[in-house]
């Protein structure tokens, strides 16, 4: 710790002006707010090297430069809401921006993709390449209200498929991250098999689709029975925008990927609008691959009774514990065992989360205070987490190509932060445990009664609880649902980045690409 001391003292000085954070309910002084971003340095520090892949090697620079910092600090666009504004000037400076960020997305993908796929740069005009197999595009689509869902999509160009033979593949991310994180599987996927098309979207509020600002209605404390309602809200504050992005695209039917809160928010997202009500009516997803899930354990900061949290035919979204008296609330002793069971996401650092929630910030709002020394710090993680990372003909690897991530990873962390990564605050608690979690809200009847097929990864040292995953899977078994459970090896949390090979694999053969 010595030297992470000096760097600490390094960079934040006591002299140093960092801005005061403020929130209606306290007023923190500048030397608060210079400890917590310290607490947030060191948060990173920990995260990457408690839960990175493996161990940083010695022939790469383990972060940018500070003067690199400074520069990106510099040079990149302030951050914006993405919401129309009536000047022109704003409206042309918006523009600006994306267009920059576009960029910094395709190089990355330029340099890991091989030679054989045609990907079609953001300044060009919009001309169909009939003759390439291989061809992806970023997309921006408008979803109304002057709202756009980013897409990367990719497609297997074959005249000998026909088109009800065709198949889509939707993939959703993860918080803290973004489309381009799942720059190793796309390609391998798509070659799988003629006639597919991918579909990866940047949720509402990350990445480069447009960030609104988050409603201030839904991040207000409410009664438990209010904010089982404030919490659907939240959800339907992205699903419905999901939903909005599939009708404009005219995407029938497709198989899903997604990972962490994308996972949960997916699950959120079938039981709205994947029930199919006429008999002879196709679903819209059938096949569902659940990337080290977000929010699948019961346990004490459920929101929903306990008691008929996993009887077949229940309704617990009716049946609620109340807290608002204070009185104890008797638990079954089976249940405790069960939550002693199933336990919690190894989170690190809560202390620091734990304000986090309190305020109601995003981490990214904290970093965006650092300043010129926002892409210094972030690069640390950037260089630990992608050490690895290699272009898909292996010509291209280390520092450039981390370098690459890295600058995707600054260019879609320093946006706009109060819109869709806010919602984090309220879904789940600092401890990472979900307050409507997957097995008390009828998912597993769900899955069991529409017939939809599930895959529940995750990796080896992964610090999301795969126990809860796991009790899911072993449910659905019980009943003669289609469920498989995997330990992906050499993987943490980004199971797709950490063993990309073992990952494309399995969701291959199980969504029946080949």
């Amino acid at each position: 710790m010595p030297l992470l001391s000096s760097v600490i003292n390094f960079m934040f000085p006591p002299f140093v002006h960092l801005p005061l954070i403020v929130d209606k309910h306290a007023q923190f002084s500048i030397e608060g707010s210079r400890k917590f971003i310290i607490y947030i340095y060191i948060y990173i520090h920990e995260v990457t090297y408690t839960h990175a892949s493996g161990a940083m090697t010695t022939d790469h620079p383990t972060s940018v430069s500070l003067v690199r910092s400074i520069q990106d600090w510099w040079s990149y666009p302030k951050k914006t809401s993405q919401v129309k504004k009536k000047s022109r000037s704003e409206n042309e400076k918006r523009g600006s921006n994306e267009l920059k960020n576009r960029i910094v997305e395709y190089e990355l993908f330029r340099k890991v993709f091989t030679s054989s796929v045609y990907l079609c740069h953001p300044t060009e005009d919009s001309e169909d390449p009939a003759d390439e197999k291989y061809v992806g595009q970023f997309l921006d689509v408008d979803i109304g209200d002057d709202i756009a869902i980013h897409e990367f999509y990719l497609e297997n160009r074959s005249s000998d498929v026909p088109e009800e033979d065709v198949v889509d593949v939707v993939v959703i991310h993860g918080y803290m991250a973004a489309l381009g994180y799942f720059i190793k599987n796309y390609e391998q996927i798509v070659k799988s098999k003629d006639g597919v098309r991918l579909h990866a979207i940047d949720l509402p509020g990350f990445g480069n689709s447009s960030r609104p600002p988050f409603p201030p209605s839904l991040l207000e404390n409410l009664s438990p029975l209010d904010e089982i309602e404030q919490i659907k809200q939240i959800e339907n504050w992205f699903i419905d925008k999901i939903e909005l992005w599939r009708k404009k695209r005219g995407i029938k039917s497709f198989k899903l990927i997604a990972h962490s809160m994308g996972a949960y928010l997916a699950s959120c997202y079938l039981m709205k609008y994947n029930n199919p009500t006429e008999p002879d009516t196709k679903k819209i997803v059938e096949e569902v691959v659940m990337v080290s899930p977000l929010g699948t354990e019961t346990s004490y900061a459920s929101l929903l009774s306990p008691n008929s949290s996993h009887v077949l035919g229940g309704n617990p979204l009716k049946e609620l514990i109340t807290r608002e008296t204070g009185e104890t609330v008797g638990i079954d002793p089976e249940l405790e065992r069960l939550w002693q069971y199933l336990g919690k996401p190894k989170a690190p650092s809560v202390r620091i989360l734990q304000h986090l929630w309190k305020w109601k910030i995003s981490p990214f709002e904290v970093l965006q205070y650092l300043g010129p020394f926002y892409s210094k710090i972030l690069s640390y993680w950037s260089y630990a987490r992608f050490q690895n990372l290699k272009s898909n003909d292996d010509s291209g690897s280390g520092s450039d190509m981390i370098l690459s991530l890295h600058n995707y990873s600054f260019s879609v962390f320093n946006q706009y932060p109060r819109s869709g990564e806010l919602a984090i605050v309220k879904i789940i608690t600092f401890e990472i445990l979900a307050k409507l979690p997957l097995s008390d809200r009828g998912f597993i009847e769900y899955l069991h009664d529409q017939g939809i097929k599930t895959l529940w990864m995750y990796g080896e040292k992964d610090w999301m609880n795969s126990k809860g995953g796991k009790f899911i899977h072993e449910k659905l078994s019980e009943i003669g649902a289609s469920s498989s459970f995997l330990i992906i090896p050499r993987a943490g949390h980004h199971i797709y980045l950490d063993n990309s090979s073992a990952f494309n694999s399995e969701c291959i053969n199980f969504l029946n690409l080949k």
